[in-house]
């Protein structure tokens, strides 16, 4: 008892515990707008709500243009239907499995093998594609930062922020690629980083990463970059992809906004947006369950946005992003499993 007694008490969460507990204490001034909230819910114009939705729409069809068109790069041919179902079951397995995008990697990996796609190409398919969407995020989040003053409503303490948080990214993204084309430094970089982590993950209770891993996966993504590189045409449609991606998640955010008859300025939405998805990925919490309410919540209403009206957007925007999907990406995965046992019993009654 002793034992599982200090397992719950483990540094993650504990750490978690005082995030939320933080987060809480900051937001409970403005909640007192709660009751103006729940009054705008009411108000709710359909036809924005309706716009959000087909954005989210995007933002799956995005996801399987990117998987579909790296895919074809390795050679493998798949069925649009296909992947856009398991794109689909991602919003379902990236909130239920454990360690949220890791989860969802490896059921995406049991689907893709059930599609008859080689391990190796599975495995460049998931780097290629991060590469392609992490690229475009950064130069979204950029353009989002780089805008951001045209915003009258903002003060010279807020721009100033805006600014350096704009150069620190820009400096971040350019080291990225300096020490990609220098492999020794980023392999070296790389080991560093594992051996930093690691007694942080023993703290946690993560699972140590271990040091003879990183060689491989280092080679992968100059294997990856290499795929990418070699076809103009299904380059730009993992691009255009990406920016479907992208754009559909962050424009369902800003109808979000429309549906209460507020036209927030489209930079700080993207800023806001850019800024709760980093905190979300990191945090390693499925879906970023409270972290991506609080930040944007928080963020929005620095910004001046009244406290109603960003707090109700927001629980618009991770409805139709997050709740909503759920069903639907369970019925993917549901669907897909049955296919998968139907082959699987078809290629046993042939071996008979």
């Amino acid at each position: 008892m002793g034992k599982n007694a200090v397992s719950f008490l483990s540094w993650k969460r504990i750490v978690i515990i005082l995030l939320v507990g933080i987060g809480i204490w900051i937001l409970i001034p403005k909640i007192i707008g709660l009751k103006e909230t729940l009054n705008l819910l009411n108000k709710i114009k359909y036809s924005a709500f309706i716009l959000a939705i087909i954005a989210e729409a995007f933002f799956y069809i995005g996801s399987a243009i990117i998987n579909r068109t790296v895919l074809r790069m390795t050679g493998d041919k798949l069925k649009f239907g296909d992947v856009l179902k398991i794109s689909l079951m991602d919003s379902f397995s990236v909130q239920f499995l454990p360690l949220a995008t890791f989860g969802e990697a490896a059921v995406d990996y049991y689907f893709y093998r059930a599609k008859n796609v080689r391990t190796s190409h599975i495995v460049l398919m998931f780097v290629a594609r991060t590469i392609i969407v992490w690229l475009v995020f950064a130069f979204i989040y950029l353009i989002g930062v780089a805008f951001s003053p045209t915003n009258p409503e903002l003060g010279s303490h807020k721009l100033l922020t805006i600014w350096l948080i704009y150069f620190a990214a820009f400096g971040f993204f350019f080291w990225l690629i300096y020490i990609y084309l220098k492999k020794e430094r980023l392999l070296k970089n790389a080991c560093g980083l594992v051996k930093f982590v690691n007694p942080l993950a023993k703290i946690c209770h993560f699972q140590k990463i271990e040091l003879e891993k990183i060689p491989p996966l280092v080679d992968k993504i100059y294997q990856a970059t290499a795929i990418l590189v070699q076809n103009r045409r299904l380059q730009i449609a993992a691009i255009l992809g990406a920016l479907f991606f992208w754009f559909g998640d962050i424009f369902c955010l800003y109808f979000s906004f429309l549906a209460f008859n507020y036209h927030p300025h489209l930079a700080i939405v993207i800023f806001t947006y850019a800024v709760a998805k980093i905190l979300s990925t990191i945090s390693f919490i499925p879906g970023g369950i409270g972290i991506s309410e609080a930040s944007m919540g928080l963020i929005f209403i620095g910004f001046n946005i009244p406290a109603p009206t960003a707090l109700a957007a927001v629980l618009i925007f991770r409805f139709l992003s997050f709740w909503l999907p759920i069903p639907i990406g369970l019925s993917s995965f549901l669907s897909l499993q049955k296919n998968y046992i139907k082959m699987k019993l078809n290629e046993l009654t042939n071996g008979q």
